[in-house]
């Protein structure tokens, strides 16, 4: 096994940054260091390394197998011992420089990535926010046990015992169709609604979905004259054809008034979604940690809040598949 006697772990830093901006003089920047300096810190890692690292190209510092193979574990340390250094000096929103991973695979989660950014830098203007909205974050359980992913918003929580599931607001489905649809309106009932064709998404895993997707609503959408990949795509085809799509709650103050579009609700009782804050409570006493789940909180509960969103006592609860 490699010593790291003799190791100056700044060069650790200098990798990371080499990785990061894939140039000498960005990765210098960042660190604070001259052009020559970083150069030098480079040649030294190589020399430990015993490989070239780092292959310059018309487009920049060009990572080797052997570079790509080792970042994810010196990242990984890295954030570890920033964690570890921030937390034994506690947390102060207004210097800290720390790095948080945040998953938002719910439909709105551009939006609401866009809306912890601005909080955040408000509040802390060194915090660096990364958001990830990919649907199907299946790995996003193994990510934060990791510690490589800090918390996720999902309409599915996590089932292993040591995660912690916040249920931060209620989400729900409506019908959506075109200004001027022919046909559209609102207080469709199941009749109208199965003379329609739908655009609807493609479903979920079964065990990464809602069971709001089921019974009536999927026999209406099952034969789906055109399936997209995420909600976000389903007023742009609504907007231009008379198809009919569904939409959660959340999406439809903004197709009423950016797409003009009509919203109707889904037929018979309302249908409650819990839209959850996940994350391992490993990260329980991390102050950093509670600054951030206090924050995304806040900031998504405001957000339900002005879509008209909450908790309905009548409504029925809805857990996953």
């Amino acid at each position: 096994m490699a010593t790291l006697k003799g190791l100056d772990l700044n060069l650790l830093l200098v990798f990371e940054a080499l990785y990061d901006t894939r140039s000498v003089s960005r990765a210098g920047l960042r660190l604070g260091l001259s052009q020559s300096a970083t150069s030098h810190a480079l040649g030294r890692l190589r020399e430990t390394c015993r490989d070239e690292l780092f292959l310059r190209t018309p487009t920049g510092m060009t990572p080797t197998p052997v570079a790509n193979r080792i970042f994810p574990e010196i990242r990984q340390a890295l954030e570890a011992l920033r964690h570890s250094v921030e937390e034994a000096r506690g947390f102060d929103p207004a210097t800290s420089t720390r790095r948080f991973e945040v998953a938002i695979p719910h439909p709105m989660g551009p939006e609401y990535a866009l809306r912890l950014r601005d909080a955040a830098l408000a509040a802390a203007p060194g915090v660096r926010l990364r958001f990830d909205t990919r649907t199907l974050a299946d790995d996003a359980p193994n990510l934060m046990r990791e510690g490589l992913l800090d918390l996720a918003v999902d309409w599915i929580p996590a089932a292993d015992d040591r995660f912690v599931n916040k249920r931060i607001f209620d989400d729900s489905l409506v019908i959506a169709a075109r200004g001027g649809h022919p046909r559209a309106f609102k207080g469709m009932g199941w009749r109208h609604l199965a003379a329609e064709e739908f655009v609807r998404c493609h479903r979920r895993a079964p065990e990464r979905r809602p069971r709001a997707l089921s019974g009536k609503l999927w026999d209406l959408m099952a034969e789906s004259r055109m399936i997209v990949s995420e909600y976000l795509e389903v007023p742009f085809v609504i907007s231009r054809t008379d198809y009919l799509g569904v939409l959660p709650r959340s999406m439809a103050r903004i197709a009423e008034k950016e797409f003009r579009m009509i919203i109707t609700d889904v037929p018979g009782p309302p249908i409650r979604i819990p839209i959850w804050l996940v994350w391992h409570e490993g990260r329980r006493r991390d102050a950093g940690h509670a600054w951030l789940r206090a924050l995304v909180t806040r900031e998504m509960q405001a957000a339900a809040a002005e879509a008209g969103l909450g908790r309905d006592a009548n409504a029925m609860p809805v857990a996953a598949e």
